[in-house]
């Protein structure tokens, strides 16, 4: 697909870089994520997280999930001795923690990820089960983003999701400002001694701002980026007994490259675990119509101890195979629910 004329959205590129100095606020959070799927269904990374925040800025967060179609997972989750550089034209561009480094070579159109270090092994039926991960293995990657699309500025597409984000819970939620970003993702991961080439899609995220997520009581998230150039988001977070959801938002990318404001009239809230197989279909309602897109879960790992919202819920985040007229595509799946909202727990 030729590369879109404008892919800021009319941000800010100083959005792109990261805070040079340690922040007054110490809940001020400055995170960059990348989350890649390899379109042969192989392999994917579902959820690649720098997180720095203002209380322990020295030692910001790493936050790393791998999964293989075997079933095979790796994790990092620490925090570890922090490191920044300036890009060759001064600015703030490089940042990371550890064995793990993000780089913005050019604001919204390319980005670069490399970790090498160890995470701990396991297996998606292991985290389904709620087991500890296992010892740590060797794990590197390098992979360079090239944007696709505009990005997703939360809380920025509609008057309605602006004001949700202003005067409800929405704004802590998300974390102050964030957007996603689709691209097309290529580079190498080694594992278990061997060396594998990815081509596939991702999903980039940037966050500035304080994050509360004590009022969540799940969410479904959901996008994907097809052959065609087509596209979509989504963001909806579970309603509460007496009122509608915090925050419901989404978005439809045309062949034309124009993006249209939705919001999710259907989503796969997760009632049961399973680590594949289950059903990712949601419909979207806009302007250009009702769309239905069907989604089955391939890749899957499960959080019970280590997210923010551990104590009361149950996080799933991995890859689902969406069908959008007939085009199918690999994109990224995450869902979060109240422990008592899950069958057989």
């Amino acid at each position: 697909m030729p590369m879109l004329a404008d892919l800021t959205g009319g941000l800010d590129p100083h959005f792109e870089y990261f805070i040079p100095e340690r922040p007054r606020d110490p809940g001020m959070r400055d995170s960059a994520t990348l989350w890649i799927m390899d379109q042969s269904g192989t392999l994917a990374l579902p959820r690649v997280t720098f997180d720095a925040i203002g209380s322990d800025w020295e030692t910001p967060w790493v936050q790393l999930n791998f999964v293989h179609a075997d079933g095979r997972t790796l994790r990092v989750w620490s925090q570890e001795p922090g490191h920044e550089a300036a890009g060759a034209d001064g600015s703030p561009s490089i940042r990371g923690a550890g064995p793990l480094r993000f780089q913005c070579l050019e604001p919204f159109r390319r980005w670069t990820v490399e970790f090498d270090g160890t995470a701990r092994q396991s297996t998606s039926a292991a985290q389904l089960a709620g087991e500890s991960d296992g010892s740590p293995v060797p794990l590197a990657f390098r992979f360079e983003a090239e944007m696709a699309a505009p990005p997703w500025l939360m809380g920025g597409l509609t008057a309605e999701a602006a004001r949700k984000m202003k005067e409800g819970d929405g704004s802590a939620l998300m974390g102050g400002v964030r957007y996603e970003q689709l691209c097309r993702v290529k580079g190498n991961v080694s594992f278990d001694g061997a060396d594998h080439r990815v081509d596939g899609t991702g999903m980039r995220v940037r966050r500035q701002g304080v994050r509360n997520m004590g009022a969540a009581l799940g969410h479904c998230q959901h996008s994907a980026l097809f052959p065609s150039g087509r596209a979509f988001g989504a963001i909806v977070m579970a309603p509460g007994p007496e009122g509608p959801e915090a925050f419901n938002e989404a978005f439809l990318f045309t062949e034309a490259g124009r993006q249209v404001p939705a919001r999710v009239a259907r989503a796969p809230w997760m009632r049961r675990l399973a680590t594949s197989g289950d059903d990712a279909s949601l419909v979207l309602e806009s302007e250009i119509g009702r769309i239905e897109i069907g989604g089955e879960v391939l890749l899957s790992m499960f959080d019970h101890d280590l997210f923010e919202m551990a104590d009361v819920s149950i996080l799933h985040q991995g890859t689902a195979r969406y069908v959008w007229d007939g085009e199918e595509t690999i994109g990224l799946i995450e869902r979060c629910t109240l422990r008592d909202r899950v069958e057989g727990l």
